[in-house]
């Protein structure tokens, strides 16, 4: 099973780790809150759904979440079309239970959106060349991390929940920049020119 990168990255499978030590608006390190929010779940495991092979479609992005026991998968489908392009998207619920809905990206408002749909959308970014997958859907990961830290209470944040992207990412840049990560701050602005296209 492909997931894109994430092994090759140094991203484990079953959560989110950044490279350097995180810092979030509250001065806490993101490893310690996403760790708490683990523990009080009671879940320490999720699993991570990836090929579909009843249909041949091709994952381009699966993601799995420890905290939710929540898992989800981005698929171009056999009749996929660059230029009108339209992504199967599965999320699976800590109980296996699985919804599917397919998202056209050209529909898709990063300022009013779900998490399904920003991942179909990022996912696209990084399959049309655009970006990388780190780039792309990485950031997309990393900034509904972010915000579930913020909320402290994950579970209260599904994959269907329509928020403001630009809003999360725009906190994230201040933080970084805040914090004299200009470097950071660099890289998430790269990112909000990808959801201000």
């Amino acid at each position: 099973m492909s997931v894109n990168g994430i092994g090759a990255t140094g991203y484990p499978i079953t959560g989110y780790e950044t490279r350097k030590k995180e810092q979030n608006v509250a001065g806490e390190s993101f490893a310690k809150q996403a760790a708490e929010a683990v523990q009080a779940s009671g879940q320490a495991t999720a699993t991570l759904h990836g090929a579909d092979k009843e249909t041949g479609d091709i994952t381009v992005f699966s993601g799995a979440e420890v905290v939710t026991g929540s898992s989800i998968s981005v698929y171009k489908t056999q009749d996929f079309d660059l230029e009108n392009p339209v992504y199967k998207v599965k999320i699976w619920d800590k109980s296996g239970n699985v919804t599917e809905r397919m998202v056209d990206v050209s529909k898709v408002d990063p300022k009013n959106c779900d998490t399904a749909e920003m991942y179909a959308y990022t996912a696209n970014l990084k399959e049309s060349g655009k970006g990388s997958f780190e780039d792309t859907v990485l950031k997309a990961a990393v900034a509904k991390a972010v915000k579930n830290a913020e909320q402290r209470n994950s579970a209260s944040w599904n994959f269907s929940e329509k928020t403001d992207w630009v809003k999360i990412v725009k906190d994230i840049m201040q933080s970084k920049y805040s914090y004299g990560d200009l470097k950071g701050y660099m890289e998430w602005k790269k990112f909000l020119g990808f959801l201000d296209m």
